[in-house]
């Protein structure tokens, strides 16, 4: 649940940086638009499932066609000598970048926590989970390929926050730039929208097996409040921290480490070889990314996730010691 603060959170941050920037405002607005958009999508998931829904696919609809159309003109340019990385630091720096960013691929499997609102969800589920992947990848290899040809790596590095804005302007001008800043406000605007959906389901859930505390248990109207209210409120606290890398790179790592276990534990249950031997390799590349990862970071980042770890570990023995007293207490 940590993980999908973080998450939230870099998605706010995106969010709020390309609206003040768009807007040709200080940076000290980025906070106050990432806050207001999380607590517009927290006001949509309140009015329900409906709401969210049909919200969600409107803006996918519209972001992937903004994403499709810079990347096309991109491609149009296309230049081999712009794929020369900027600074080369052999291949260990791609596994460290890969690790780094690992958390733009989480998502998709929050379609699992859905499970039950989903029409013949074991036929859907499986094939959904496989074309998210399949396709977020393409997409994401698409874009960076074809932003590349638009804009110089130099440019990509300085304008990290908003350089698909960059991207946009490059290809089309002015107009451009509108429409890029448009998709990338678009792309957070749902990548909330779909965790604050999907997660507070999932933690009213783990409330109920008595995992969480029993505050996530009520609901209003089917809607589990108290999670979507927690979720925007904490995620667009942690919108507010300067700089999105150390954002990134916690919530990779931890993704990395959810990931890793769910495999591990597909291994150990999964009956048949491939299965497991899927499952299996799995394990082992988010092991292995992870620990590349803590390795060769730097160090304030490790402080903040060995910090962040820390502090949900106390919060969870007090959890569980406090369930363990009040069970003891009814028994008696």
């Amino acid at each position: 649940m940590f993980g999908y603060l973080i998450a939230l959170a870099v998605y706010g941050f995106t969010f709020g940086h390309y609206a003040a920037h768009a807007f040709g405002l200080p940076g000290a607005f980025a906070n106050g638009f990432a806050a207001l958009i999380l607590l517009v999508f927290l006001g949509i998931n309140l009015r329900g499932v409906g709401a969210s829904a049909l919200s969600e696919d409107l803006v996918v609809l519209i972001k992937v066609a903004v994403l499709a159309l810079i990347s096309a003109i991109g491609f149009a340019h296309f230049s081999p000598e712009r794929l020369a990385p900027l600074d080369d630091k052999g291949p260990a720096s791609v596994i460290v970048a890969s690790a780094s960013i690992f958390v733009a691929y989480e998502g998709f499997e929050l379609l699992s926590y859905d499970y039950d609102d989903l029409l013949k969800p074991r036929r859907t589920l499986p094939r959904a989970l496989y074309l998210s992947v399949a396709i977020v990848t393409l997409v994401y290899v698409t874009v960076t390929i074809g932003s590349q040809m638009l804009v110089s790596d130099g440019i990509i590095v300085a304008q990290k926050e908003v350089a698909f804005a960059a991207a946009g302007q490059a290809a089309l001008g002015t107009a451009g730039y509108w429409i890029a800043s448009l998709g990338a406000l678009l792309a957070a605007g749902s990548a909330i929208n779909a965790t604050l959906f999907s997660t507070a389901r999932q933690m009213h859930e783990i409330a109920l097996a008595h995992e969480l505390p029993a505050a996530f248990e009520k609901t209003r109207s089917g809607l589990p409040v108290t999670a979507l209210v927690f979720l925007a409120v904490f995620g667009a606290a942690f919108a507010m921290l300067p700089d999105i890398t150390a954002l990134l790179t916690f919530g990779s790592a931890v993704f990395l480490a959810v990931f890793g276990t769910t495999n591990l534990l597909a291994a150990r249950v999964l009956p048949g070889f491939w299965p497991r031997l899927v499952s299996g390799t799995g394990f082992l590349a988010c092991l292995g990314a992870l620990i590349v990862l803590m390795i060769l970071h730097d160090q304030a980042t490790l402080l903040l996730i060995g910090a962040s770890l820390t502090s949900v570990s106390v919060l969870r023995l007090a959890f569980v010691r406090h369930r363990k007293h009040n069970a003891k207490a009814g028994g008696a």
